[in-house]
Formats: structure tokens, sequence, C-alpha cells
């Protein structure tokens, strides 16, 4: 009796959470309905990237490490693929959206690359599209010291905007760049 009653409890909660009629956006949806402010000043939902493939990556740019070096990594996989780098977008979503304002992130990343695209939205959005393509994170700590624990993986977009692959952070920059050519050469890029 006392575990349908806890159950029961558990429901009504979770209903009176939607009570509002706001589902929460999840999946494919997320993708196309969340909107994030970009650091060249536009409103946009990751559907909006389509029309070239993306590599999407998320993470903050107070990140002593792994961050700064997968934006590296961009930079040289760009450098390899050469004039057919031109047909790759680069994207970078803050999971730190208090820190890192369009504007900052616009400045961070123009040390790496100015073509990179910076995207920050509020904490449920951003959750709800890292959630869609199974990356998680966390913060850790509080204040300016707050770091965050999260996927270090890089996230291939085709051109329609659906998951075409996914790069772990120790793939190397080679093995990345056979598998991108690749795939732009079956988008016609």
């Amino acid at each position: 009796m006392r575990r349908w009653l806890a159950a029961g409890i558990v429901t009504a909660a979770l209903l009176a959470g939607c009570a509002d009629g706001a589902a929460p956006v999840m999946g494919q949806a997320a993708l196309e309905a969340v909107t994030l402010a970009s650091s060249d000043g536009r409103t946009l939902a990751i559907r909006d990237l389509q029309g070239k493939p993306t590599l999407l990556f998320f993470g903050f740019t107070h990140c002593p490490e792994v961050c700064p070096l997968s934006l590296v990594k961009a930079v040289q996989i760009k450098r390899r693929l050469g004039p057919a780098a031109e047909h790759l977008q680069v994207a970078f979503v803050t999971v730190d959206p208090q820190r890192d304002t369009p504007a900052h992130l616009r400045d961070y990343l123009a040390a790496f690359d100015t073509t990179f695209l910076g995207l920050a939205g509020d904490e449920g959005g951003t959750r709800a599209i890292a959630e869609s393509l199974g990356v998680s994170y966390r913060r850790v700590g509080e204040g300016d010291l707050a770091t965050f624990e999260h996927t270090a993986s890089w996230f291939l977009l085709g051109a329609d905007g659906q998951l075409q692959d996914v790069y772990g952070y120790a793939m190397s920059e080679q093995a990345i760049v056979d598998s991108l050519r690749r795939r732009l050469a079956v988008t016609g890029g």
C-alpha cells in the first residue's frame, strides 16, 4: 500500500509540473525548437544550421584544458581539409550560459577561428539540446571558480540537420579528417 501511495504522489507531482500544458522538449524536437543566441547576433535553433554539415561541440570558455584543445583540434581539422573546409561549419554550444554571453563567445572563439559560431541558451534549453544528442554535463563548484564535467565529443550534423557521426575526444585528427572527407563527398561538399 505504501509503495502505491508513494508512486501516486510522484505521479501527481510530475503531472503538476506539466500543468501549464508545456511539456519538456526532447529529442529531435529540441534541435528544432529550442532557440539560442549566437555569437554573430542571430537567434537560431540548431535546425537553422542546416545547409552545410556542422561540427557541434558542447563546452565552456573557462574550461582549463579539454575545450581549448578540442577547438585547436577543430582548427587543425579544417586546415587538413583544405578547400573542403569551406563546406563545414563549426559551432560551440556553451554549457555555462551565465558566464558565456554571445559577445564573450565571439571574442573567445575568434582566438581560434573567426568563422566558429558560439551558441548560448538558457539552462533548460541547453540541457534539452545536449540530452537529445546524448551529451551530459554538470556544474562543479560555484561562482567564478565553477567548472563543468561534460561530454567532450564532436557531433557531426549533416546538411539536413540530422546526426551523422560522433567523434570522441581521443579520436585522432586524421581519423576525423578521413571521416569528414567521406561525409562531405556524400553531401556534395
